[in-house]
C-alpha cells in the first residue's frame, strides 16, 4: 500500500471515506483540494505528511496552553499526571486547603474501600454513537437504542 503515497494527484471523491462518518463531504473534498494546491503537495505522501503535522503540532499546542493553565491557576505541572481525575484532586485539594487525615477506625476505612469506584478508562474507539431515551431531544426513537460501552 506504500506505493499509494506516490500517488501524484487527489484521489477522487468517492475514495475519501472516514471510519467516523464514512463518504466526505463536497465541502470536506474541496477544503483537501485547497490544501494540496496551497501547500503544493508533489504526491500523496506530502499530504499525508503534511496533515500529520498540523494535527500533532495542533495537539501539542492544546497540551501546552492547558499545561500553562494548570500552572499559573493551581501551579501544577498536568505532565506529572497519568489522567484528569488525579489532577484535578490534587487541584481541589490544593485550592480547598483541605487536610486528609489518615484513617485510624477499620471501619471508616473498609467503608471507603467499598464505596471506591474507578481507574484509568479509556475509549477503545475513535468515535461512539449513543441512542437511548436519557439523551433528551437527541434520542431518535426510529433508530436501535443503544449506550456507549467498551
Amino acid at each position: 500500500m506504500l506505493y499509494k503515497f506516490l500517488e501524484t494527484e487527489l484521489p477522487p471523491i468517492h475514495e475519501f471515506t472516514t471510519t467516523l462518518k464514512g463518504k466526505i463531504s463536497q465541502e470536506d473534498y474541496h477544503h483537501a483540494q485547497k490544501v494540496w494546491k496551497t501547500y503544493d503537495c508533489k504526491n500523496l505522501g506530502e499530504y499525508h505528511d503534511l496533515y500529520l503535522k498540523i494535527d500533532i503540532l495542533s495537539l501539542a499546542d492544546v497540551w501546552i496552553q492547558f499545561r500553562k493553565t494548570c500552572i499559573k491557576y493551581y501551579e501544577l505541572d498536568s505532565s506529572h499526571y497519568v489522567s484528569a481525575p488525579s489532577l484535578s484532586w490534587d487541584a481541589m485539594l490544593k485550592k480547598t486547603g483541605v487536610k486528609i487525615e489518615l484513617f485510624t477506625d477499620m471501619s471508616m476505612h473498609d467503608f471507603i474501600e467499598k464505596a471506591k469506584r474507578g481507574g484509568i478508562l479509556k475509549a477503545c474507539k475513535r468515535y461512539f454513537k449513543a441512542n437511548n431515551p436519557k439523551m433528551g431531544n437527541a434520542f431518535n426513537p426510529s433508530k436501535p437504542t443503544s449506550k456507549v460501552t467498551c
